[in-house]
Parts: structure tokens; sequence; C-alpha cells
């Protein structure tokens, strides 16, 4: 039986599903998806209200982060796990520069177009979420998404076979879709200090889960192991065991993703693997029922170019370290977990040889990475997917000492 996809209760947002056409850029490998059941462009109500309300069906979703919500109504299996659609620019319900939720005064004061003013003023609504055009991080409409960084996280998702690139599991994209015109002439008359200019779209993808590591979720790995533990259904030493021999495979796997997807471009003599920008393990991955690590904003994971084996070494080894305080967090923080609610009363000494000895057993069929233990430490041995003799990777994972 798969894996079930689980979330975290949150506030409902309330959206529109438009039956208009609209501009759909979708991937192939779950065409079936976007064509039938994601069908459709998800707007907030206040907006469908400007609009005009155009057909649409309702929808109640579940709030996730900023600008995102979560459709636990439509889930999907893929492998061994089922996973919920989300979509990620559908308005967002807090003020870009109050800690406060966005009401319809505040839309008011910063709407620049009159007409559009004078009909929100007529609305009687309790639900002001909404897509605006200020420009956030980067050049970004708050609330939205702009179509280049859409684009990158489809080109992400492309590499993948539906939802793996070589061990490492990420939440797919499904489709991009652009926000139509009428939507588009609202959305830009909103901002507070910087007007954003292009076309405002949205990604549809889907999740095993919406538990982050640390942060941006009502319940992260990190700070509540405990709720973590009891919304997987985490109960039996087996399946704690299970869940961190999961955790431990997927983790090692992100953390070695440049080397996973290294190639070799013969033409301009380069050699190329993906790399993370902007983005992290600790608020940018979430974790399936299962254990399973999953990377979610995949627009942060781009082609990292370089010339010499040395800097391929360098890249390797900076990926590593970049995440691996967040990898052993997670590890560390099941292990924990798991000895408090069976009151399995281990030292530290042997929570580390437990640990490492599930880790171990973790990447025994990893082709790109060997584990293993000399004397009280352990090594990662990473292989990369081209020219492995000359461009191996020796890690320290664990030192000695209790």
């Amino acid at each position: 039986m798969p894996s079930r996809a689980v979330w975290v209760p949150n506030d409902p947002v309330s959206l529109v599903v438009l039956n208009q056409e609209t501009e759909v850029v979708g991937n192939p490998q779950l065409e079936s998806l976007w064509r039938d059941r994601l069908r459709g462009v998800y707007v907030p109500q206040l907006m469908w209200k400007l609009a005009g309300m155009p057909a649409g069906r309702q929808y109640r979703g579940i709030r996730d982060d900023n600008r995102s919500a979560l459709l636990t109504d439509d889930r999907f299996v893929i492998g061994e796990r089922e996973y919920f659609a989300a979509v990620k620019g559908c308005g967002s319900d807090f003020d870009a520069y109050e800690h406060s939720p966005l009401t319809s005064e505040t839309l008011q004061a910063i709407c620049h177009d009159p007409e559009i003013a004078s009909d929100l003023a007529d609305l009687n609504n309790g639900d002001a979420r909404f897509v605006t055009a200020e420009r956030w991080f980067g050049n970004t409409p708050y609330g939205g998404q702009a179509p280049d960084n859409a684009m990158l996280g489809l080109l992400a998702s492309l590499r993948a076979n539906r939802n793996e690139i070589d061990g490492f599991y990420i939440c797919p994209i499904v489709a991009l879709l652009q926000l139509p015109e009428r939507f588009q002439r609202i959305a830009s008359s909103f901002y507070w200090y910087r007007k954003y200019t292009g076309t405002y779209w949205q990604e549809v993808r889907l999740m095993p889960s919406n538990v982050r590591l640390y942060f941006q979720s009502p319940v992260t790995f990190g700070a509540d192991t405990g709720e973590a533990f009891a919304l997987f259904n985490l109960k039996s030493l087996e399946s704690c065991e299970d869940f961190l021999t999961n955790l431990a495979r997927s983790t090692l796997a992100a953390l070695t993703l440049y080397a996973r997807t290294l190639r070799y471009d013969s033409r301009s003599g380069c050699y190329m693997g993906l790399g993370y920008h902007d983005v992290w393990l600790d608020k940018d991955a979430v974790i399936a029922a299962d254990g399973t690590l999953h990377f979610a904003d995949l627009e942060g994971i781009e082609d990292v170019r370089v010339g010499r084996p040395d800097d391929v070494r360098e890249q390797i080894l900076m990926q590593f370290y970049r995440n691996v305080y967040e990898a052993n967090f997670s590890l560390e923080a099941t292990a924990v977990e798991t000895e408090r609610r069976l009151a399995l009363n281990q030292s530290r000494s042997e929570r580390r040889a437990w640990l490492s000895e599930i880790i171990q057993k973790a990447c025994r069929a990893d082709p790109y990475v060997k584990v293993e233990r000399r004397g009280d430490k352990m090594y990662v041995f990473v292989e990369p997917a081209v020219d492995k003799s000359d461009l191996a990777v020796e890690i320290e994972l664990f030192s000695g000492g209790e």
C-alpha cells in the first residue's frame, strides 16, 4: 500500500477555479493531470469578484506558507507514495509590510486604479487574499509567481523521472498557468512601493506532505518532532527505523545532488551539475510520511558550470557542507524522538552507533555514495556520475568522541 499523503490542518483558503482557457506550460510526464483533474487557474475569491465573477467552481484549499494553498481534495499516487496537489502563486493573505492579515482597507490604500478601488469599496468581503504587483524577492509579484522563476522550476522538474532525479526526490511541477488578462490587470493595480510589470503565473505541484524541516510550516520536523511523529503514525521501533532509513537515504541524496547530476559537455569543455541557489533544506524541503525528504522549491535548482576537475570537487564539497547541518539535525531529531517515545534509554554513544548503522544500511544500494566507518569516525565517499576515478571525494560525516 502506498505511503499516504499527510498535511497539517491550517486556515482555509477560498479559491475559484476558472473555466476559461489560459496559457499552460505542462509537464509531459504528468499530462493527464493538467489536462483533466487539475485543469484551470486558481484565483482568490476577492479577485474573482472584482473581475465580474466569470464562470468557475468554488474550491476550498488549505493555506500553506505565504502564497500557496494545498489542494488536498486532489490526491495522486506516484510509485510508493501518495501526493496531494498544491498551487503556488494563488495570492497572499498577509500584508507585505506589516505583521497582520491583508484587509480590503489595506488593498484600497495601495490600489492605483480609481475604478478598481471603487469596485473594491462596494464589496462586502471577508477574505482579502490577493495577488499584487509589489516587486518582492527580486522580480516576483507579491502573492504571485514570475514566469522566469516558474520556468526554472519546471525545467528542474523535467530533469526528473516524475518525482526523482537519481535518488533525489522532488515535489514535481505538474504545470505552469498564466493568469488571464483581466486578472493580471487587476493585480497590476495594487502595489506598495515598486511595481512589477511582467506577466503573472502559477505553478501546480505535487507534495507528499507540508511538514518542512524547520521553518515555514505549521508543524516543522525540527521544532515539533513529537507532533510530526504522531502525524506520520510512527509508533513502533520497526516503523521508526524504516522512517529513519528513508530519511538518511534521501538527505544524503540531497547533499550530493551535484555529483549525481554531473555531466561533461565536450563542446564547451565544462562540467555541469545541479546546484542550489537561494534555497535551503530547512525551509524548502518537506518530509513524506515514510521519511523520504522531497525538495519543493525547484525554482532555486539550476546547473552550475565549472571547467576544471578541482572545481568539480570543490562544488561537491561546497554543496555537502552547505546543507549537512540540516541533514544531521533531522536525523538526530528522529533518533532522539524514537528513544523518547519507545523508552529505549540509549546513551549518546549508543545512539550514534545505531544511527551510523542505519545510515550505512540506507546507502548500501546508492550508486553515488558509499558510507564506511573507520574506528570512531564515519566517512562518505562520493562518486560522481562521470569521471569517477578523477572526481571522487571523501567527506567526514561523523567525528569520533562521545
